[in-house]
């Protein structure tokens, strides 16, 4: 009985190791797309969607040699070949950071400053018939017209422009079928925005104090990390790792379940021993010990031995690539300290619970228990 015990909590403690460095896996992979076009910090305005990039802006980025580019982003309709979709343009500029581009760009180049080329998102190419370099089927991007006045037409209500596509990216499904990269001047172009003005400040520097740059720029402006900025994903992400924790405790109670009818066969098996220990002169207490260390030591072996397995399981799969989402992509695992800690506490402090139980029944009925 102790040994199935000890199989079941080695079991569960690998498995839900596993699992969660599976999870960290998925969503480190998942966060590090995000990051391509997520700055580390955004400065937005208040209130509007742009506002005026001053020179007083530029001398603090500048002294503070700090990383930052500029962008503007709104929606408009892309039309081609009689498809049409809304979709957000995103206007960046020079300092856009290359490693992103180079990540991001899955088909044709990304576009030339001096030209009007858009980079489209694979979902949205593929839905809308998009190929790149296809100067005989131009793009046109529509947008709301800014100002007032009688409507004779629709290019009273809607400004257009023409594009080409000049490449393709790939990141994830909901930026692949929603997101287009143009040129910042093309963007505010089409929607109307003073050359003076833009929609954020992005800064691409990890070690950069957001209390320094919100400091700065006052309450007027909203300072956001890259949390802040994907807050739905990330609490999305969030919740389905609690949800995967508390699904993998549920199977590490059962097991210990297993324990806890495994140390009460024991007691009701050497009921005579007990009895012998008791005529000794050893107390409630001190018997009731035995079946209290018993059950922590098959928690805390079976604990231990099972994240060792489950750390070799993640180590051959980081090292062969053992299990592969596609050809080219195994499935990715991150072995982390707070995974290891976490089925530690969790398995310990679940397997100390059910010795307890039985640590307080056995005390309780001992002298019942021995004299059956």
């Amino acid at each position: 009985m102790s040994i199935l015990a000890i199989v079941g909590v080695i079991v569960s403690s690998a498995a839900m190791f596993v699992v969660l460095s599976g999870f960290s896996g998925l969503r480190n992979y998942s966060l590090e797309f995000i990051s391509f076009v997520s700055p580390d910090l955004k400065i937005t305005s208040v209130k509007g969607k742009s506002f005026e990039f001053t020179d007083e802006m530029n001398s603090f980025l500048n002294n503070e040699k700090i990383s930052y580019a500029l962008s503007y982003e709104d929606k408009a309709l892309f039309s081609m070949n009689e498809n049409t979709r809304i979709v957000t343009i995103r206007g960046v500029d020079q300092r856009f950071p290359q490693r992103s581009v180079d990540s991001m760009v899955y088909q044709g180049r990304w576009f030339n400053l001096e030209s009007d080329e858009v980079v489209v998102g694979l979902g949205a190419a593929y839905d809308l018939g998009v190929s790149t370099f296809d100067v005989v089927n131009p793009i046109k991007l529509y947008a709301p017209r800014s100002g007032i006045g009688q409507v004779f037409s629709e290019r009273d209500v809607l400004k257009s422009i023409n594009v080409m596509a000049s490449g393709v990216f790939s990141l994830n499904e909901e930026l692949n079928n929603n997101l287009v990269f143009a040129e910042l001047n093309l963007v505010k172009n089409l929607f109307d925005v003073d050359s003076q003005n833009v929609g954020s400040i992005d800064i691409y520097q990890d070690n950069i104090s957001s209390e320094k740059v919100s400091s700065f720029f006052g309450p007027q402006f909203l300072t956001e990390t890259k949390a802040q900025q994907n807050s739905t994903i990330y609490k999305m992400l969030n919740t389905e790792q609690l949800a995967i924790y508390l699904i993998f405790s549920l199977i590490v109670i059962v097991a210990l379940f297993n324990m806890f009818g495994a140390l009460m066969m024991m007691v009701i098996e050497k009921k005579d021993d007990l009895h012998t220990l008791l005529v000794l002169g050893l107390t409630k207490k001190q018997v009731s010990k035995i079946f209290f260390y018993h059950g922590g030591l098959i928690s805390i072996a079976g604990c231990i031995i099972g994240l060792v397995l489950g750390v070799l399981l993640i180590f051959l799969q980081q090292t062969f690539s053992l299990f592969m989402i596609s050809p080219t992509l195994a499935y990715p695992v991150v072995l982390e300290l707070e995974n290891f800690l976490t089925v530690l506490f969790t398995v310990c402090t679940l397997g100390g619970v059910a010795s307890t139980v039985v640590y307080f029944y056995v005390k309780k009925n001992i002298e019942q228990i021995s004299q059956k």
